[in-house]
């Protein structure tokens, strides 16, 4: 009886359970209902009698294994993943081929921060975060990334967050530091200021400054900027030509490491300054919170303007301190 359970049979179509009255065909093997059998008078299976063949039991309608792929290709860099691995080993980036819940990925892109975890409107305050609101990944925000949620990042970045975040997820789980800045490389001074590192900001701005006092001294005695200080320095020299090819490899050296940091840096940073924010605003509305994260983060060509003129300082007091030395 047991391998006739399942399966049908051809007079009524009802499938065969066990205790059923089942006589056989003996000649194709085809199972009946005894009454199907009677009332039928013999076997109607002729295709099998036809073809000469035996009556097969029905293939069990078992679901087929889910299939699963060999690796998990990364849809921002192209790394090429464990299938287990949540996030780019490479970048940090979410990988959305996965079949279980992705915190820092959610196609619902109408639902509030308040309610389901989109960062982007703010329906307490009334208006989006900035640079979120152009974001074309929606990010939950209540991811926790290293002990600080992911929607804070976001506010205290400001603007350009897709930029910054699939680093600073990366540095959170993998532990890695070096994450390339082309802007940091560029325009170091610049960028730290910029981006609010006051104490990075004004060590590179100093550094910088003292590193470009044998240019700015060529500078002034050519008269380029209708400026012409003679310190009694011979520019030509190989000892002084020697020193601007030391100053401008070492400027080279700055910068790189700046291009490699500085997203490490200004991740620190933020995490630093969120968790202050959060410490001593425990008994704070929600919305004063993230009001004070995004002041406390975001950009400033105040303190970018504050950089040149300490620099501007800086190069010229030590080219007029070099001048009263010699």
């Amino acid at each position: 009886m047991t391998k006739y359970t399942g399966s049908k049979c051809i007079c009524c179509g009802e499938r065969f359970v066990e205790g059923d009255d089942i006589v056989v065909c003996p000649d194709c093997g085809t199972p009946y209902h005894r009454k199907c059998y009677l009332e039928k008078g013999s076997c109607i299976n002729t295709m099998l009698h036809d073809k000469n063949v035996g009556w097969l039991p029905d293939a069990p309608a078992e679901p087929l294994p889910p299939v699963t792929p060999a690796v998990k290709r990364c849809i921002r860099c192209g790394a090429e993943n464990a299938p287990g691995l949540r996030y780019c080993e490479q970048c940090g980036t979410p990988l959305i081929n996965m079949e279980t819940p992705r915190p820092f990925n959610d196609d619902r892109r109408e639902q509030r921060n308040d309610e389901r975890g989109y960062y982007g409107p703010d329906p307490k305050v009334g208006e989006p975060l900035p640079g979120t609101e152009f974001a074309p990944v929606m990010l939950n925000q209540d991811s926790d990334i290293d002990g600080v949620k992911l929607g804070d990042l976001a506010r205290y970045v400001g603007t350009n967050p897709i930029g910054f975040l699939p680093s600073f997820i990366r540095f959170a789980k993998t532990g890695r530091k070096l994450s390339m800045n082309l802007f940091a490389f560029l325009f170091t001074p610049v960028y730290f200021m910029y981006r609010k590192m006051k104490g990075w900001g004004i060590a590179t701005v100093v550094v910088m400054a003292l590193l470009s006092v044998p240019d700015m001294i060529i500078m002034l005695a050519s008269g380029e900027y209708d400026i012409k200080i003679d310190l009694g320095i011979n520019t030509k020299s190989h000892d002084f030509q020697l020193l601007t090819q030391i100053m401008l490899y070492l400027t080279m050296v700055v910068k790189l490491l700046a291009g490699f940091f500085a997203n490490y840096i200004y991740y620190r940073q933020a995490r630093r300054e969120i968790a202050r924010i959060r410490a001593q605003g425990e008994d704070k509305p929600a919305d004063e919170l993230n009001r004070e994260i995004i002041l406390a983060g975001g950009t400033s060509w105040g303190y970018v303007v504050l950089g040149f003129l300490i620099y501007t300082m800086v190069s010229f007091g030590m080219v007029v301190l070099l001048g009263k030395m010699i």
